[in-house]
């Protein structure tokens, strides 16, 4: 017979014994331990779980929970940025509780905003942005309540190679999250509970000051604005457990100031997650947290009514708004959330593994940004004061069964089935007055004069149907194939439902006699996957209309013009690779993926004989592709009982390029697609959201050396190599000037421990081949505090 010895953390051992009737058997086994994680089981799919050494796609994991007892994280941005190959998370502000931007691999299509899907605990959460009133371009992130130390890990599928199966939104890649468990007591001396207490104090603090050459005359006005901003977090947790039951509460509390005077968060949380197991084969779970999160919100960007637009763009500081009228205004966003789960598995036979999960993710924010009625703001009369509410509440669900059967001595199979659900509500509502008598009373009814107001309201519904086949040989041969076929209430009438499969193998090469042994791992890997994005909530309404009133009473209008047949924008990526470990002590991750997007959606004029002008019509015309390699290196070149060094190296790799915006109704390329500020671009032969500008060539003076102005456009001579390469435009009088983006980027990490009880951590990370717009300097220019311009 042979035995197969496994324990978490440590890597498994198989042994051939002889079994005699009659006779004792004893066998001894030393495990090594799994120093580079790849015999950790993960998450490969919607319907499969598998160890990292069998796995046919790249999967990241971040073991969130032994990084939070070292580091204390501001969010779940700090928590994952640098430690996922492919995959870059990033603040969209210098704010505390702003949101998160993520980069994954070539940007997933066009459609895409780069986020991916979020799962916490099996439940589908909100990951948007929430920006209200204007406050400069800053938003508050619906991930900023979320405590980072409740958390245990993190796994992350990057692409539709391994997201395939969670259907339309999974081109970005899915990120699943799984909070803390508690531990089973036992033993005569285990102790049935466990107390933790983490308490964390620190400041944020002014990165870098301004100077002449980025500031002008005001460089000591604008280092004015920034001050030292307190950190203060308490953490308290309960945990244990017995046989038939476990459990973990904890209560947070933050409170947290930023580098700027209104920016602020005071974040309240409390969880608590509960496993029991009544039965032989039957685990019950229960998770809820509570959170209530304050975030204060200064006016920024290049507002004339904020910090930066006061000290910055003028010679003549706070020019625009006064200083105290700037930071007598308030903007502050209070959200309630709840996110809540039931989780049930059973093992009625054993081979069979059956899985339900339900869960809700119920949110409510609110905006109140006051200006007083006793400072002048431009464009505000007496005071103003607006309100927006946000209320978001989604539902989802998954029913899925797996049976794994054996044929032969080595073949095992695993088919599943499955069902994933999604119902999303959000509503919102605002309103704005002015002209207020005093600045005493701030009640939204006290202004006397109506400014705006409205509400909005939508519905998505999502329901996938999932079916997934795979085998193993011998432990050596791993094959996966699957099928997604998903409904959604966005997409046309006309539109079918939406196929998405999958397949995938990977062979273990290590397993054969003529690989060296010094080769514990050495595995190559392919696969192939599609996902999508859906359309926008209207686009397959074929005639949305508004409320008007006319001297004849009041009507309908055409709004806006929808396509019946409009489907989600196809992503299909392809991806091989290569894992291996050396002597049980180096581990690498090497990848290689093409992403090719197809049926993007884009809005097409209609021919005026249609009728159907009231807007564009969406239609599925665009193409791009995208391409990348992926590096991860782990290493542990000292693992003794005192002293441990592991070392980690990421190196990423992207690039893309729009291959197609559609043709419109007679046939013709439809225009290139500019951004609100006409800077980025979305042009056949260019990357997604590239920088296209006319450029500057110097400066015109006449005939007497007077200065005419700035020299801008392309030249046929002057840019003849940049037009032959397709980056200049003479029709376009443009030229590609970069992408906002990184072309290269990767991370170094050292965790060292020493005498068991002292950890030292350090991240590093770093990216290149971006390219920033910066609107402030151009606005100084305009003003004349642009001292480069100014001479």
């Amino acid at each position: 017979h042979t035995v197969r010895i496994s324990y978490t953390g440590y890597v498994p051992v198989n042994r051939d014994v002889v079994v005699r009737e009659g006779a004792p058997l004893v066998l001894n086994v030393g495990l090594e331990p799994d120093l580079t994680g790849l015999e950790e089981v993960v998450v490969t799919g919607a319907l499969s779980e598998r160890s990292v050494s069998r796995s046919e796609v790249a999967v990241s994991r971040i073991n969130a929970e032994d990084l939070t007892d070292l580091t204390p994280y501001q969010d779940v941005s700090q928590l994952l940025n640098g430690k996922i190959a492919g995959v870059s998370v990033q603040p969209s502000s210098g704010n505390v509780g702003g949101g998160i931007r993520f980069n994954v691999r070539a940007g997933g299509g066009l459609n895409g905003d780069g986020q991916p899907l979020i799962f916490l605990d099996g439940v589908r959460i909100d990951n948007a942005e929430i920006e209200g009133y204007a406050v400069g371009g800053q938003g508050v992130g619906a991930l900023s309540g979320l405590n980072p130390d409740d958390i245990a890990s993190i796994d992350v599928l990057k692409g539709p190679a391994a997201a395939a199966l969670y259907g339309t939104d999974a081109s970005n890649g899915v990120v699943l999250i799984t909070t803390k468990k508690g531990t089973i007591g036992g033993g005569p001396t285990a102790s049935p509970f466990r107390v933790d207490y983490t308490g964390t104090y620190g400041q944020n603090s002014q990165q870098f000051s301004y100077d002449e050459t980025t500031s002008g005359t005001t460089s000591e006005v604008a280092n004015a604005v920034f001050e030292d901003g307190a950190i203060r977090q308490h953490t308290l947790a309960l945990s244990g457990g017995s046989n038939t039951v476990r459990y973990f509460t904890q209560f947070d509390t933050r409170d947290e100031d930023g580098i700027v005077f209104g920016n602020f968060q005071d974040r309240r949380s409390l969880r608590g997650n509960f496993e029991a197991f009544p039965l032989p084969g039957l685990t019950v779970g229960v998770n809820a947290s509570y959170g209530f999160n304050t975030v204060g919100q200064p006016v920024n960007d290049n507002s004339i009514l904020g910090y930066l637009g006061n000290t910055i763009l003028s010679p003549t500081p706070y020019a625009f708004t006064d200083s105290l009228a700037v930071r007598a205004q308030t903007s502050v966003y209070r959200t309630n959330r709840f996110l809540g789960s039931f989780d049930a598995r059973y093992t009625p036979l054993p081979n069979l593994a059956l899985h339900a999960n339900v869960g809700l993710d119920a949110s409510d924010a609110r905006q109140d940004r006051t200006r007083p009625q006793n400072f002048q703001y431009s464009g505000v009369t007496n005071g103003q004061r607006s309100v927006y509410n946000r209320e978001n509440d989604q539902v989802s669900f998954q029913l899925d069964g797996r049976y794994r059967y054996g044929v032969g001595p080595r073949l095992l199979l695993t088919s599943a089935v499955g069902l994933q659900g999604f119902d999303r509500r959000v509503q919102t509502v605002f309103f704005q007055v002015e002209d207020y008598a005093t600045a005493l009373i701030t009640d939204i009814g006290a202004g006397s004069a109506y400014v705006s107001g409205g509400e909005f309201f939508n519905n998505l519904r999502q329901v996938g149907i999932i079916a997934e086949q795979s085998l193993e040989y011998d432990d050596t041969f791993f094959a996966t194939v699957g099928v997604r076929n998903d409904y959604s209430s966005v997409l046309g009438t006309e539109a079918p439902s939406i196929l998405y499969p999958t397949v995938r193998g990977a062979l273990r090469l290590d397993r054969f006699a003529a690989v060296p042994a010094l080769f514990s791992l050495l595995k190559v890997r392919a696969a192939y996957g599609e996902s999508g994005q859906l359309p926008e909530s209207f686009d397959g309404i074929p005639v949305l209309y508004s409320a008007e009133v006319g001297g004849d009473g009041a009507g309908a209008t055409p709004e806006s013009i929808g396509n019946p047949a409009i489907e989600p924008e196809r992503v299909g990526e392809f991806e091989a690779g290569l894992d291996l470990e050396v002597a049980s002590r180096v581990g690498l991750q090497a990848t290689y993926y093409r992403q090719a997007s197809r049926e993007s959606i884009f809005d097409v004029p209609l021919a005026p004989s249609s009728g159907l002008v009231a807007s564009n019509r969406p239609t599925n015309v665009g193409e791009i592709v995208g391409q990348g390699l992926e590096f991860a290196l782990d290493a542990t070149p000292v693992a003794r009982r005192n002293v441990a060094v592991n070392l980690g190296v990421i190196l990423n790799y992207a690039t893309n390029e729009v291959k197609s915006v559609g043709v419109d109704s007679e046939g013709e390329p439809l225009p290139p697609l500019y951004d609100g500020f006409d800077i980025n671009v979305i042009r056949p032969g260019l990357p997604r959201s590239a920088f296209y500008l006319p450029p500057v060539n110097g400066a015109l003076f006449d005939a007497d050396g007077v200065y005419l102005g700035v020299d801008t456009g392309v030249d046929s001579e002057l840019h003849a190599a940049q037009i032959e390469a397709g980056t200049c435009s003479l029709e376009d009088d443009r030229c590609f000037l970069g992408v906002p983006y990184p072309e290269w980027s990767g991370s170094f990490s050292a965790n060292v421990t020493l005498f068991r009880d002292l950890t030292i951590y350090a991240l590093a990370d770093w990216a290149t081949g971006l390219s920033v717009h910066n609107g402030t300097r151009g606005l100084q220019a305009r003003f004349g505090n642009n001292s480069e311009r100014n001479r």
